[in-house]
């Protein structure tokens, strides 16, 4: 089963997207601060991706985002927002922008494609 770190302040959105990503073969590394999703992003955890929402409650996602591009080259992330943004520019990173608000069966397929290289 692949695992994938979410970032996501907001616990019912947290909890619907995990049951959705679990239905879908994917588990979550749940974070519900940036500093959170940073001290996963520092340790050892594997993971295929990483789900991160830009209106963190202790720092913007896009300061989470860096820290995935910096420590861990070449994993893919999905960047999700209420507002219309362009990814950042990350050489050969794959950052996927997922606008709010979503349907979360339609993002735990997204993201279990994804995980296993077929999307």
């Amino acid at each position: 089963m692949s695992s994938v770190l979410l970032a996501e302040d907001e616990f019912l959105i947290r909890a619907v997207l995990v049951d959705a990503l679990g239905d879908a073969g994917v588990t979550c590394i749940e974070a519900a601060t940036g500093q959170a999703a940073l001290d996963v992003l520092a340790g050892d955890a594997p993971l295929a991706a990483v789900i991160v929402d830009l209106g963190l409650p202790d720092m913007s996602g896009e300061r989470v985002i860096e820290a995935a591009v910096r420590d861990r080259p070449g994993l893919p992330i999905i960047q999700c927002s209420g507002s219309h943004v362009r990814p950042p520019d990350a050489a050969g990173q794959k950052i996927h922008v997922f606008p709010k608000p979503y349907n979360a069966e339609a993002l735990s397929r997204f993201v279990a494609a994804l995980v296993r290289g077929t999307g």
